[in-house]
C-alpha cells in the first residue's frame, strides 16, 4: 500500500516521517517504535493567594511533539491543555491558567499524553505555595529555663506560638544576632544555647508565619550571665626616665571600670609588685636599684567574673645615682630673625654619656649626642624677641639627669636702612656639567650678615657677606631650566631685600663630530681603518 498523499502544509512533516517509516499508514512498526518525549513544568509565580490566578507551563521536548498535556496537583488532574503551534511548527509548550482554593504547598506535575510518533512522559514536580486570603494573627511568648545562667552552661529557650495550629519556624536572637532556629510543633519551638562569656544579653524570638498565619515577634528577656567578662589593661607610668632609688608610680587602668581583682606589675619577666583594683584603677609606687633601659607591663588576673588581660610594654630608663650638671651657651648671644645660633651644652663630669635635648620655652628644638662632655645643636630663629633656652641632659647608667639654667637669646628684627640686592650668574646658558658661580651684591656695601640663595624655591646656599658681596660656585650636572633668587636677611642697621629672578638654561652636551679622514692612503687606514672613502 502506498503512503497517503499529504494535502495540507501542517501534515508535511508527519507525511515525511511516514514515508521514511515505509509509507504505511498506521503500520504496527511505526506505532511500537515511538520516540521519547521529555517534559518539564514551571509556574508563573512561586506563591499565590487563595483564588489568585496562576499559569502552569509545560515544556515538551522535542518541540515537534503535538498533542495535549494534563496537569496534576498531587494525584488530582486539574486540567488539560494542547501544545501550541506557531506557523507550520509546534512550540512544544502547553499553558494552563488555574487557581487554588486550598492553602498549603501544592505539588504540580505535567503529563504529556503522547501521539502517533512520541511516547508519553511525565515531568518532575514543582511546588506552588498557596496562602490564605485572610492570614490570621499570631502571638509568640519567649521563656528561658533561667535568666541567670553561668557562662558556657546550657540554657533552653522556649517560644510558645498561638494559635497552636501554626506551623513554620521560630528564629531566636541575642540583640541583633541570630543564635539559631527551630521548627514549630504543637505551638512550641525550643532552642538550647549557651553564652561564651559573662555579661548582659537581651533575647527575643521571631515566628516566621506560614500559609495560614502572619509572622510575629516575642517579648524580650534580659539574661544576666555570670562568668568572666572581657577586660583590657593599659599601663601608665609617672615618668619615662628616673634615677636609681627614685620613686615611680605605675598605674594600671582596667576597662570596664566595674572590674574587680588584682593587677601584677612586671619588670621584664620579674614581678615587682601586686595591687588591688578599685574603680578600674590599680597603682603601685616602686623604685629601681639597677640602672639601664627596662620594660614594664601590668597583668590583670582572671577570676570568676573577669577575664585576664595584659598591657603593652612601657619603656623606662633608669639612670645612675651620681649627680651631674649641664651648662648652656649660645653663639652668638643675639641674632637677627632668620639667622642661626649654635647652642652648646657642657655636661660635668665630662665622662657622662647620653643625649642632650635643647628647648625653646616649652618647645623642643632638637637632640644631640654627648661627646667628651659636650653636645651642640644649630638652630635658625624665626621669631623676634627674647627667647628662653634650656638644655636637659638625659642621664646614663652612672649619672643622673640634669637641666641647665635658662639663658636668653635676643632675636631682633632687621634695621630700617634700605638695601638693594642683586644676583648675577657667571653664565645663563650652557651645558650639563658646567660650573656656575652665583655672585650676590648688597648695597650699601657696609651691609653685613648673610644672603640666602634659592634654587627653584628651595634653599640652595647661605652666603656670608664681605664688604657687601659674596659668591658661591657649584657644578650643575643635569640639563634643564633653573630659577634663582637671593634674599638678604638684613642686620641690625639694614633692612631685608630680595634680588630679581635669574634664569639658567643648560643643555645636554652635544656629541663630538666624527673625525675627518686624511687623503694620504697610509694615514687614512691608520686613522679610519676600514673606511671605504680611504683612497
Amino acid at each position: 500500500m502506498s503512503a497517503p498523499h499529504c494535502r495540507t502544509p501542517l501534515l508535511l512533516l508527519p507525511c515525511l516521517l511516514l514515508s521514511l517509516a515505509g509509507c504505511t499508514s498506521a503500520s504496527s512498526a511505526g506505532l511500537q517504535n515511538k520516540a521519547s518525549a521529555n517534559v518539564s513544568v514551571l509556574t508563573s509565580v512561586a506563591s499565590v493567594t487563595q483564588g489568585q490566578a496562576v499559569t502552569l507551563e509545560a515544556y515538551v521536548n522535542p518541540t515537534l511533539a503535538t498533542g495535549t498535556v494534563t496537569f496534576y496537583d498531587g494525584s488530582n488532574a486539574i486540567g488539560t491543555a494542547s501544545i501550541g503551534s506557531s506557523g507550520f511548527s509546534t512550540t512544544g509548550i502547553a499553558l494552563l491558567a488555574t487557581s487554588f482554593s486550598s492553602v498549603g504547598v501544592h505539588s504540580i506535575t505535567a503529563h504529556y499524553n503522547g501521539n502517533d510518533f512520541y511516547s508519553t512522559g511525565t515531568s518532575s514536580a514543582t511546588s506552588v505555595g498557596v496562602y490564605s486570603a485572610q492570614l490570621a494573627q499570631t502571638s509568640i511568648v519567649l521563656q528561658a529555663s533561667t535568666t541567670t545562667p553561668a557562662y558556657q552552661t546550657s540554657v533552653t529557650l522556649t517560644a510558645a506560638v498561638a494559635p497552636a495550629s501554626a506551623t513554620g519556624t521560630v528564629t531566636f536572637y541575642n540583640g541583633g544576632t541570630n543564635i539559631g532556629s527551630a521548627p514549630v510543633s504543637g505551638g512550641t519551638a525550643s532552642l538550647t544555647t549557651s553564652f561564651a562569656a559573662g555579661g548582659t544579653a537581651t533575647l527575643h524570638a521571631v515566628y516566621s508565619g506560614d500559609y495560614n498565619y502572619l509572622s510575629s515577634t516575642s517579648n524580650s528577656i534580659a539574661m544576666n550571665v555570670s562568668g568572666p567578662l572581657v577586660t583590657a589593661t593599659v599601663l601608665k607610668v609617672s615618668t619615662t626616665a628616673t634615677a636609681i632609688g627614685n620613686s615611680v608610680t605605675l598605674t594600671a587602668i582596667i576597662t570596664p571600670a566595674t572590674a574587680t581583682g588584682t593587677v601584677t606589675f612586671y619588670n621584664g619577666s620579674a614581678v615587682i609588685g601586686t595591687a588591688n583594683v578599685s574603680a578600674g584603677i590599680a597603682t603601685l609606687n616602686t623604685s629601681f636599684s639597677v640602672s639601664g633601659n627596662i620594660l614594664l607591663k601590668a597583668a590583670f588576673a582572671a577570676n570568676a567574673s573577669w577575664e585576664a588581660s595584659t598591657s603593652s610594654q612601657f619603656p623606662l630608663f633608669v639612670s645612675g645615682s651620681t649627680s651631674s650638671t649641664v651648662a648652656l651657651q649660645a653663639t652668638p648671644s643675639s641674632v637677627i630673625i632668620g639667622y642661626s645660633a649654635t647652642l652648646t651644652a657642657t655636661v660635668s663630669p665630662a665622662a657622662a654619656s647620653g643625649t642632650v635635648t635643647f628647648h625653646q620655652g616649652n618647645s623642643t628644638l632638637g637632640v644631640a649626642t654627648l661627646a667628651g662632655g659636650t653636645a651642640t645643636f644649630t638652630n635658625t630663629f624665626l621669631s623676634a624677641g627674647p627667647q628662653t633656652l634650656t638644655a636637659v641632659y638625659s642621664g646614663d647608667t652612672t649619672y643622673l639627669s640634669s637641666t641647665s639654667s635658662p639663658i636668653i637669646l635676643n632675636v631682633s628684627n632687621p634695621g630700617s636702612q634700605p638695601t638693594a640686592t642683586t644676583l648675577t650668574l657667571s653664565e645663563y646658558s650652557g651645558f650639563a656639567g658646567d660650573t656656575v658661580t652665583l655672585t650676590v651684591n648688597v648695597t650699601p656695601s657696609s651691609a653685613t650678615g648673610q644672603v640666602d640663595v634659592y634654587e627653584n624655591g628651595s634653599l640652595l646656599q647661605t652666603i656670608l657677606l664681605t664688604s657687601g658681596t659674596g659668591a658661591w660656585s657649584q657644578i650643575f650636572p643635569y640639563a634643564g631650566y633653573d630659577t634663582f633668587v637671593a634674599d638678604y636677611d638684613g642686620d641690625a642697621t639694614y633692612a631685608r631685600s630680595t634680588s630679581s629672578q635669574q634664569n639658567l638654561g643648560l643643555s645636554d652636551i652635544p656629541s663630538p663630530p666624527a673625525p675627518s679622514c686624511p687623503t694620504d692612503p697610509t694615514l687614512c687606514q691608520i686613522i679610519c681603518p676600514g673606511d671605504p672613502t680611504c683612497p
